[in-house]
C-alpha cells in the first residue's frame, strides 16, 4: 500500500478524516457483505458436517445390524449357579445339558513344615536385619558370607537376591512375577509359614511333583520339603451321562463353556442354552433409537424457519449499535437458522433412508408367526420391517420409526432365522450371492444408502479432519477469501487516493492563502 503524507484540514478547516471515513463506508459495505456470505457458508458447512457425523454414527449401528452374529447370540441358564455356570456364544448349539460335578480341579500346594521365624519377624525388613529371627538357620550356608548373595530355583527358573536389600515379601513378589515359574507364593503371618501353589489346576505331572525347587534358602530358611507336596487334582464331572476329567474347572462343548464352581456328586444341574432374544431385541431397539435421532436432526435442519432479513452481524454493526451479548446471540441465532431449509441433498438423504426402511426385501419368502389386532395368530412373510413390529408414524412425523416390542419378540420366537435374514440377507436360498439391491436385507441396503449419503455430503461440505478441503463449500469459501483480500487491497488504495486528493486540496488552499496575504500586504503598502 502506498504511503501518503496526510494533511488534516489546517488550511480548509475540513474534518478530512471524517470525510474520508464516510466516503469509505459505502465501499466497505461490499467487503462486509462478502464476510457475511462467508460466515453463512461456514455455518452451512458446520450444519452439513453435524449431519454427516450423525449419519456416520447411525452407519456404525447399522453395521452391527447387518452382521448375523448380532442375531445368533445365545444365553446359557443354569439351575444351580453355586455348582455350575455357563457362557454361551453365537456358535453355541441350543439344547439342554444335565451336568453332575463330582470334584473340582485343584492346584498343587506345598508349605513350610514349621514356623520359619519368631513372632516378631518383619517380612518387610531386610533379611540381614532379620536373620537372627529365623529358626535354626546357619546363614553362612545360605548366602555368601561377604556379599550376602544367594540363589534358588523353582520349576527351572533361577532367582538371585542380595540379603542386604531383599525382604521376604520382595522375594515372594519376584517369584510371583515370574510367569514361567508357574507358582504363587505367600507368607501367612498367623502360622508364620510360607505357602506355594501352582498357578494351574489339575494333576499336570501324574506320579511326580508339580513344584520342583532347589536351594538352601527354600529348604533351610523357608522349611519347604518337596516330599510334602499335595498334588493337584483334575476335575471330574458328567455331561449328559458322559464322564469327563479336566485339568481345569472349565470345559467347552458345542460352543458353550461350562464353569465348575462347586462339587456335589448327588446334585444334577440343568444348563439350558437358547437364543438370547433380549440381546437381539436390544440391538434392534438401539437401531430404531439411533435412526430416529438421526432423522430428527436432519428434519430439524430441513424444515427449520429461515430469516433472510437476518444476516450475520459485522463488527461495525456491533460497535455502532452498542449491542449486548444477549442481543448479539439472539440475532445470530436467527441469522444461522434454516440455512439448510428445503436443501436438495437433505431431501435426497431423507428419501433414500425412508425408501429402505419402508421397502420390501424382494424374493424373500421366510415367514414368522404373529398375533393380529383381533388376537388371531397368523403366518406372515417377513419381507418388510412392519411385519416384525417396526412401523413409521404419521406423515407429520417425517419418517419416525416405532417399535412394537411384543410383536418383535413373537417374530423372534417363531422364526429367528427369518428375522435375521430380513436384516442381513446377502445370499439367496441356493447360496448364491445377491447382486440386486432390492433383494438384499434391510440393514445391508441401509448401510449402502448411508455410505452414499455420507459421501454426497462430504463432497458438498468436506470433513473437519481434512488437511485441504476440496469440497464444493470449501472451494467457495476460498474463493470468497480471495475476493475479500482483493477488495481490501482495492479499498486501501482508494483510501490513499482520497487522502492524496484532500492533501492536494489543502496544499492548494494553503498557497491561495499565502497569495491572498501577499496581495493584501501590497494593497496596504500602496495606500500608504
Amino acid at each position: 500500500m502506498a504511503s501518503v503524507n496526510r494533511v488534516f484540514g489546517l488550511a480548509s478547516g475540513l474534518d478530512i478524516d471524517k470525510i474520508v471515513s464516510d466516503l469509505m463506508k459505502a465501499h466497505r459495505l461490499q467487503v462486509d457483505k462478502l464476510r457475511q456470505d462467508k460466515q453463512i457458508w461456514q455455518w452451512r458447512q458446520e450444519d452439513y458436517r453435524t449431519i454427516n457425523s450423525a449419519l456416520l454414527s447411525l452407519r456404525n449401528t447399522v453395521f452391527n445390524l447387518k452382521l448375523q452374529g448380532s442375531f445368533l447370540t445365545k444365553k446359557a441358564i443354569s439351575s444351580n449357579t453355586s455348582i455350575v455356570t455357563a457362557t454361551a456364544t453365537s456358535t453355541s448349539t441350543a439344547g439342554t445339558y444335565q451336568v453332575k460335578v463330582n470334584s473340582l480341579a485343584t492346584v498343587a500346594m506345598n508349605a513350610s513344615t514349621e514356623a520359619i521365624a519368631s513372632t516378631d519377624f518383619d517380612p518387610n525388613a531386610t533379611l540381614v536385619s532379620q536373620q537372627d529371627k529365623f529358626s535354626g538357620v546357619d546363614w553362612n550356608t545360605i548366602w555368601d558370607p561377604e556379599t550376602h548373595e544367594f540363589s534358588f530355583t523353582i520349576n527351572g527358573q533361577n532367582f538371585t537376591f542380595d540379603g542386604d536389600t531383599a525382604t521376604l515379601n520382595s522375594i515372594i513378589a519376584a517369584v510371583n512375577a515370574n510367569k514361567a515359574a508357574g507358582v504363587t507364593m505367600f507368607y501367612d503371618s498367623s502360622s508364620r509359614k510360607v505357602v506355594i501353589t501352582t498357578t494351574k489346576t489339575g494333576d499336570n505331572n501324574p506320579g511326580g511333583p508339580e513344584i520342583t525347587f532347589s536351594g538352601s534358602f527354600l529348604t533351610n530358611v523357608l522349611k519347604l520339603d518337596s516330599t510334602k507336596e499335595q498334588g493337584g487334582t483334575d476335575a471330574s464331572f458328567e455331561i449328559n451321562g458322559f464322564a469327563v476329567t479336566s485339568h481345569t474347572n472349565t470345559y467347552t462343548i458345542n460352543g458353550t463353556t461350562f464353569n465348575f464352581v462347586g462339587a456335589d456328586p448327588n446334585q444334577i444341574v440343568t444348563v439350558t442354552v437358547e437364543q438370547d432374544i433380549d440381546a437381539v431385541v436390544n440391538v434392534i431397539k438401539n437401531f430404531v433409537d439411533k435412526y430416529n435421532e438421526t432423522i430428527e436432526l436432519i428434519n430439524k435442519e430441513y424444515y427449520e424457519e429461515r430469516y433472510p432479513d437476518y444476516r450475520p452481524l459485522t463488527d461495525t454493526q456491533i460497535e455502532e449499535g452498542k449491542l449486548t451479548d444477549k442481543q448479539i446471540d439472539a440475532w445470530q441465532e436467527k441469522a444461522r437458522s434454516g440455512l439448510l431449509k428445503g436443501d436438495a441433498i437433505l431431501n435426497w438423504v431423507l428419501t433414500s433412508l425412508r425408501r429402505v426402511v419402508s421397502g420390501i426385501v424382494e424374493g424373500f419368502t421366510e415367514s414368522v408367526t404373529v398375533t393380529t389386532s383381533s388376537g388371531q395368530q397368523v403366518s406372515v412373510v417377513a419381507d418388510r420391517l412392519s411385519v416384525i413390529g417396526i412401523t413409521t408414524g404419521s406423515y407429520t412425523e417425517h419418517g419416525k420409526l416405532y417399535l412394537d416390542e411384543n410383536r418383535l419378540r413373537e417374530a423372534l420366537q417363531s422364526n429367528p432365522e427369518a428375522v435375521m435374514q430380513l436384516f442381513t440377507r446377502t445370499r439367496d436360498e441356493n447360496g448364491n450371492e445377491i447382486t440386486e439391491t432390492s433383494k438384499k436385507g434391510i440393514a445391508v441396503q441401509l448401510y449402502d444408502a448411508l455410505n452414499s449419503a455420507i459421501s454426497r455430503i462430504t463432497s458438498q461440505a468436506g470433513s473437519a479432519g481434512a488437511f485441504y478441503d476440496q469440497s464444493y463449500i470449501g472451494r467457495l469459501i476460498r474463493d470468497i477469501d480471495q475476493r475479500i483480500s482483493a477488495m481490501e487491497e482495492w479499498l486501501a488504495n482508494l483510501e490513499d487516493r482520497y487522502y492524496r486528493q484532500f492533501t492536494a486540496l489543502e496544499q492548494a488552499i494553503a498557497r491561495m492563502n499565502v497569495q491572498s496575504m501577499w496581495l493584501a500586504q501590497q494593497f496596504m503598502g500602496t495606500n500608504e
